[in-house]
């Protein structure tokens, strides 16, 4: 094998590892809401851990909040990353953005009941990832 090859075996190596490190490090929260049927329904789940938004009904929404903060002396770049079912319904206000030393920001996620949804459980989950930003 050579030098070459080495080297580029070993840079892939660390990529790889970064990247599982960031993906065990990663906040991570279940999003979930119960659509059901009737007008105006809205159940909510008082529970902070979760993006739980209760049950809704068609043509219904809400808002959930979380909060981060960075204690730490270096900026971080903040990917926030939505997947399952639900995460065609939620929006989330700020997907990548930069979060400074000693800075807080609550990321807003609203979810929406379209008309055409089907009356069931819709689950997911959102990751934040925080890099930091050494230049």
């Amino acid at each position: 094998m050579s030098i070459l090859k080495k080297i580029a075996l070993g840079i892939v190596i660390l990529i790889l590892v970064l990247v599982v490190i960031e993906v065990v490090n990663a906040s991570k929260y279940k999003m979930k809401v119960n659509v059901v049927d009737g007008e105006n329904v809205m159940g909510i789940n008082p529970m902070t851990e979760s993006l739980d938004f209760g049950d809704l009904s068609r043509n219904n929404g809400m808002r959930r909040f979380i909060t981060l903060n960075n204690g730490g002396r270096f900026a971080n770049y903040i990917l926030v990353w939505k997947f399952g079912e639900i995460s065609d319904l939620v929006k989330v206000d700020k997907k990548v953005f930069v979060l400074g030393s000693g800075e807080e920001v609550q990321l807003t996620f609203d979810i929406n009941i379209p008309p055409s949804a089907e009356t069931k459980k819709y689950s997911g989950r959102v990751w934040i990832f925080r890099i930091p930003k050494l230049f």
